[in-house]
């Protein structure tokens, strides 16, 4: 299979909060995996559309404000009853964010 990502990707397991903002439905997961431009999640809530916004809080191991990205969700699959792994494609990436994400990550 080819790979078809521009951005290197990164394995975490960091819990997340999210907010659908169509549906205004809340749950909460985890963050499987991210690069520059999207993300890997698990999430507790019912099947999310392709094409839906998400607004996800990260909570990083740093105990400061939990990191804000926002997205729209490309694919879905269910995984097992009621959980659900889903990737989306990052609106717009704040690079100051993603450097703490990334300094909080990096291997030691």
């Amino acid at each position: 299979m080819i790979e078809k990502r521009k951005f290197q990707r990164y394995k975490v397991d960091l819990p997340i909060r999210f907010l659908c903002k169509e549906t205004q439905r809340e749950g909460e997961g985890r963050l499987l995996d991210i690069s520059a431009n999207g993300a890997g999640l698990i999430l507790t809530l019912e099947k999310l559309s392709s094409g839906l916004h998400l607004e996800v809080w990260v909570e990083l191991a740093d105990k400061k404000e939990p990191l804000y990205l926002t997205g729209v969700v490309v694919w879905t699959k269910e995984i097992k009853v009621g959980v659900f792994h889903a990737g989306i494609q990052f609106d717009k990436v704040d690079f100051i964010s993603m450097w703490r994400l990334f300094e909080v990550i990096k291997p030691k």
